[in-house]
């Protein structure tokens, strides 16, 4: 959702006040690497050893610095954490010819899976990042050890869904804001429109669509940077999801099914959502475990968490992660 663009905004303003080189001097994150694809450089680091665990952006058009700090974990049960800015997003390349396409991270996880000479990887997908995430897993099963969808879409219909549950809101708790909304669309506003993001996500529906508890955003982002390469890249939420994001999927990623595809999966999963989720609400991730197959697959849902588990209940989140991945 542009949610994550308006908090992305957010974070960077409360930052203005530190230094890039502030910033670098005071965390071990922002000295990674480059590995050069047919697309362009993407950006990644990594922390530990064993097994990679790949961590997948949301967005789309977020890079990956929200979750430096939260997954330090893994280290101590053998496993080693990857994160990276696919094609378009953060430090990686920003410019393509053509379209962004959902197709374009899962052929960056696989270019860096083989640069880091991996038989297998642990796949974690958060937000729209579960769509790559899911993507990867049926195109390449056999390099996947286990996938955790961190309160993921994994579909058009999911991410749908999301669009469609935020309408819901606005029109049933809202009904004001719903009013000025239907307003300018009549007038031929498209949802992309900054007048139209502004009424929606300055308003009090926006302040309450991801958290349990609002307060708890003060602690999401445990690494600062106002590094402009670490910004979010609004053109390809746009190539993505479409001109009208807020209203329908027209962009690439339309028409993007697995139900079809999951006849025969067999990688263990964990599908993990938040109770006061409004974006990737318990509606959409309860479709998925029932489209998996019972005996592989592993759902809980955090009942005092919004949109970011990992920072909402983290006791929690480690516990059930940790169980579920073995130690090395």
């Amino acid at each position: 959702m542009r949610i994550l663009l308006l908090l992305s905004a957010l974070i960077l303003g409360a930052q203005s006040a530190f230094s890039q080189s502030d910033a670098e001097q005071n965390t071990p994150y922002g000295h990674g690497q480059y590995l050069e694809t047919s697309r362009g450089k993407i950006y990644y680091e990594t922390e530990g050893s064993g097994t990679p665990v790949f961590i997948i952006n949301g967005g789309p058009g977020a890079g990956h610095r929200v979750f430096l700090g939260w997954f330090e974990f893994l280290k101590t049960k053998g496993y080693q954490i990857v994160y990276f800015d696919d094609i378009g997003r953060g430090r990686s390349e920003r410019n393509i010819k053509g379209k962004f396409i959902p197709q374009m991270t899962v052929d960056d996880m696989e270019a860096l899976r083989a640069h880091l000479n991996a038989k297998k990887i642990v796949v974690m997908g958060h937000s729209y990042g579960g769509i790559p995430a899911m993507q990867y897993a049926i195109q390449y099963p056999e390099h996947v050890e286990r996938l955790v969808m961190l309160s993921a879409s994994y579909d058009a219909q999911s991410q749908q869904m999301n669009i469609d549950h935020v309408s819901h809101l606005m029109k049933t708790k809202y009904p004001e804001i719903h009013e000025q909304v239907m307003a300018l669309r009549a007038k031929g506003m498209l949802s992309s429109e900054d007048e139209y993001l502004d009424l929606i996500y300055e308003s009090a529906l926006g302040r309450e669509l991801q958290w349990f508890n609002r307060e708890n955003r003060k602690g999401l982002w445990k690494y600062r940077s106002n590094d402009q390469r670490d910004r979010f890249n609004f053109q390809v939420y746009l190539d993505i999801i479409g001109e009208d994001p807020e209203w329908e999927i027209t962009g690439t990623l339309k028409g993007l099914t697995v139900e079809d595809k999951l006849q025969g999966f067999n990688i263990p999963t964990l599908i993990l959502g938040g109770r006061a989720d409004k974006v990737s609400t318990p509606e959409l991730v309860y479709r998925l475990y029932k489209m998996l197959p019972e005996q592989t697959t592993k759902f809980e849902m955090f009942e005092k968490s919004g949109h970011w588990i990992w920072a909402e209940e983290n006791e929690k989140f480690e516990q059930i992660v940790s169980t579920f991945l073995p130690a090395k």
